[in-house]
């Protein structure tokens, strides 16, 4: 019999259900049962080798990647970041979960990152469970899962810097969205081609402006009032003239800036297709100019 002590009651029914679900469809290899309070008995009724590499350590696996990780790594969020709020949690847990999932393959390559979480996992279980032996999985996780919760931690580190460069970038946009509410717009309209990773403006009139143009179009006083860097290219220009409508043509809406453009400007910003700008333009000179 192996015997585990849990924490929780809930932790100690989840396993007994994830052992029963592995039990072979030709008869009970082994017996599994909690008291209806925080211990789980397994009791081996096959040969031990075989029901503890087949059957108990890839449950027990499973348990951990399924029911305590996030336990585990909302308690390094909380205990060893002190993120305290429920929703920063969450977002930071959310946020691990991009590194998790299928243990990315940049880290791969590095030796440190050569074994999965699950082979970790089950290596651990592997050279540590048997049959008779009495133990509490609390102090499994603290003393035999050392290099499993330092990956856990290197994961959780990660998310927090992206949730920290995402806090950073929503302030930004917050602060440009305040620029352009003060700001009366000095154009009705502006065209911006996306020809990556350039953005070309075209004014009212659908005339293309140089690079020398776009930079006498930024209010220098905006641009050195603000605590953080706004990019003298793109996004200055356009949050200076405030333009009541921007009609972007793009073939790359994911495109990082178009996505701040979309951001910052909301419904003034109206995308099209980058071969849409082709035929207003030839249009527009089929006319003879006339907007």
């Amino acid at each position: 019999m192996i015997e585990i002590h849990f924490d929780e009651a809930s932790e100690a029914e989840k396993l007994v259900g994830l052992l029963d679900h592995r039990q072979p469809d030709d008869g009970p290899l082994f017996h599994a049962a909690y008291d209806g309070n925080k211990t789980v008995a397994v009791y081996i009724q096959g040969e031990e080798k075989r029901v503890l590499e087949e059957h108990i350590i890839p449950a027990m696996t499973a348990f951990m990647q399924e029911v305590m990780e996030d336990r585990l790594l909302l308690s390094i969020i909380a205990n060893v970041f002190y993120f305290r709020d429920v929703e920063e949690q969450q977002q930071i847990l959310a946020l691990a979960h991009s590194f998790l999932d299928g243990e990315r393959s940049d880290y791969r390559k590095s030796a440190a990152f050569a074994a999965s979480r699950t082979v970790m996992l089950r290596d651990a279980f592997a050279s540590f469970l048997r049959d008779g032996l009495s133990f509490s999985f609390s102090s499994f996780v603290t003393f035999r899962l050392k290099p499993y919760m330092e990956r856990l931690q290197h994961y959780v580190e990660l998310a927090i810097d992206e949730y920290k460069l995402e806090q950073e970038y929503q302030n930004f946009v917050q602060m440009l969205r305040d620029c352009l509410a003060g700001r009366t717009p000095q154009w009705p309209r502006l065209y911006l081609v996306h020809d990556p990773p350039h953005f070309v403006f075209y004014d009212s009139e659908r005339r293309e402006l140089s690079a020398a143009e776009v930079r006498q179009l930024i209010d220098r006083h905006l641009v050195f009032s603000q605590p953080m860097y706004i990019d003298a290219s793109v996004l200055a220009p356009l949050v200076s003239l405030a333009p009541a409508e921007i009609e972007l043509y793009t073939d790359h809406p994911d495109d990082g800036m178009v996505q701040t453009l979309q951001n910052v400007f909301q419904e003034r910003l109206i995308v099209c297709r980058r071969a849409d700008f082709s035929r207003l333009f030839a249009a527009n000179a089929g006319n003879g100019g006339e907007a």
